[in-house]
């Protein structure tokens, strides 16, 4: 089972699954695989047999063999990667096919040492002094560490004119608790956007130093997908089109003062790293000293583990919420000084009122009450904002007839059911198990009509609402793709079980 974990096929060739580069023909795989089971199983008390005889018919099994149990043999590769924080195993089996998990624990987490912030604790202190601007980026990096399987949907851009103040300080020390092999690190956002970016975008932790964007440009609204959607489309070299969940959570650093950015910004969360201690700066040896410390620190396992564990035991603030960065409450001056150039602040408190019901589908016939209850001039007001905020207008069926609705310009729909990490995240270990499919009548009882019934009208939460056609059930969800009947109900029945007897929620190689 171990052995078969190794390689995946695709076009007659054998995919390395820690290395999807890595493509062997049928002539060099059965040496390959040798090699690697010498060198795997060196020492162990089996390892004279594998050497003597086993090997071979090892190896024979995987390449040729098609067992009853798929984790046997080398199965048939999706062309998916993606991260999967939690889940130990590197391949994912889906409808026949195996995806890959391009997550790996960071060995530093095997230690157990007592919480400690360390030396970044004084670091941040020099480098941060605002304590609210600390303590929020505090709370999102450990909320980010905590949640590993969901992502924050906002990023943090830090910025200073100055170099040499301890940016790319916590950039280094984030992909040292992410783990290296879960981190893209980038110069610019180029790489972040291109066409094949399948190996960017299928890491935990994205960094991209030195941002500077043109206000007339198209990548703008690029990162804010990504920042904000749970999926996004990538397009692997010489290979089809692909959809794979997103879960990166983003760091930005800039130099420049970031005028791209529009004012009342709800993805980024701006912090000024403006202080004596840079590169040319009255205290720059004692700053210096401090990031010094830091490198110490997370150069040492223990240290390291010690701050994972400070940062995993951290208690997250009531008032942080990982889908909105609630602008209003929490921006900083540099925000407001960007915000002074446009004024967007009724677009800002529109997205907190949306995000905070987690709703994605708005039906047309109840726009009178949203538009009355934010006090806005016209239908057509509300319906400009929703635009600037990437929602569109579009045709569902439901109730045996085309309605008009409009819907979040991301969000996946298929077979009836609607994907929705935002509202899995209520529910435990629904979205680290991947339940995140809602039919859509479900979705709209929890999301809008909670909404109507709290805010709005509540005799516009009719029942009419949200009863779509498509794939219809008496289980509210949510389930494991568009349209099986593998749902959370059901997992919960199986008493946290990872694997049922139909072998729906195939999952862990680790028997």
């Amino acid at each position: 089972m171990e052995v078969a974990s190794w390689f995946l096929t695709l076009d007659n060739k054998f995919i390395k699954v820690k290395n999807p580069e890595t493509r062997l023909g049928a002539g060099d795989i059965t040496r390959v695989v040798k090699q690697m089971m010498f060198a795997r199983y060196a020492g162990t008390p089996f390892a004279k047999e594998v050497e003597e005889k086993k090997a071979g018919e090892i190896a024979y099994a995987c390449i040729f063999g098609e067992p009853t149990d798929p984790r046997m043999a080398f199965g048939v590769w999706s062309g998916k990667a993606y991260p999967a924080p939690g889940n130990p195993s590197r391949r994912l089996y889906r409808d026949a096919l195996w995806d890959i998990n391009s997550w790996s624990r960071p060995e530093y987490r095997q230690n157990r040492q007592e919480p400690d912030l360390g030396a970044f604790k004084p670091f941040l202190d020099f480098a941060i002094p605002d304590q609210k601007q600390q303590a929020l980026l505090l709370d999102w990096i450990a909320w980010s560490l905590q949640h590993e399987a969901a992502k924050p949907k906002w990023a943090i851009l830090l910025f200073s004119e100055e170099k040499g103040t301890g940016k790319s300080t916590i950039g280094v020390v984030l992909e040292a608790l992410f783990g290296a092999a879960n981190t893209a690190k980038l110069d610019g956002v180029d790489k972040l956007v291109a066409k094949h970016a399948d190996r960017v975008l299928d890491k935990k932790l994205i960094i991209a130093e030195e941002v500077h964007i043109s206000s007339h440009s198209t990548t703008g609204n690029m990162l804010k997908d990504l920042i904000t959607s749970d999926r996004t489309t990538v397009e692997p070299k010489y290979q089809p089109t692909k959809t794979i969940p997103l879960k990166a959570c983003f760091l930005f650093t800039t130099n420049h003062k970031p005028l791209w950015l529009e004012g009342g910004e709800r993805r980024y969360y701006i912090i000024q790293m403006s202080h004596d201690g840079h590169a040319q700066g009255p205290k720059s040896e004692q700053f210096t000293g401090l990031v010094g410390d830091v490198m110490e620190q997370i150069e040492d396992p223990d240290g390291l583990a010690a701050l994972y564990a400070a940062l995993m035991e951290h208690t997250i603030s009531p008032s942080f919420d990982p889908k909105s960065m609630k602008f209003q409450e929490n921006a900083t001056p540099i925000m407001r000084e960007l915000q002074a150039a446009s004024g967007n602040e009724a677009d800002e408190t529109l997205e907190a009122l949306l995000a905070e019901y987690n709703v994605s589908i708005i039906p047309s016939a109840d726009f009178k009450a949203l538009a009355k209850y934010l006090n806005v001039r016209s239908d057509n007001t509300l319906r400009n904002a929703l635009v600037r905020l990437g929602w569109e207008d579009e045709r569902l069926r439901w109730n045996k007839k085309q309605q008009r609705v409009w819907k979040r310009k991301d969000l996946l729909i298929e077979n009836g059911r609607v994907h929705s990490m935002d509202l899995a995240e209520t529910l435990e270990d629904a979205v680290a198990n991947d339940f995140v499919w809602f039919p859509l009548s479900s979705f709209l009882d929890k999301t809008w009509k909670a909404l109507l019934h709290a805010k709005l009208d509540h005799r516009l939460a009719r029942d009419d609402v949200g009863t779509f056609s498509g794939v219809q059930s008496e289980d509210p969800g949510p389930f494991l793709d568009s349209s099986t009947t593998a749902s959370y109900r059901d997992w919960q029945a199986a008493s946290g079980i990872a694997q049922s007897t139909g072998g729906r929620f195939l999952r862990v190689e680790d028997d």
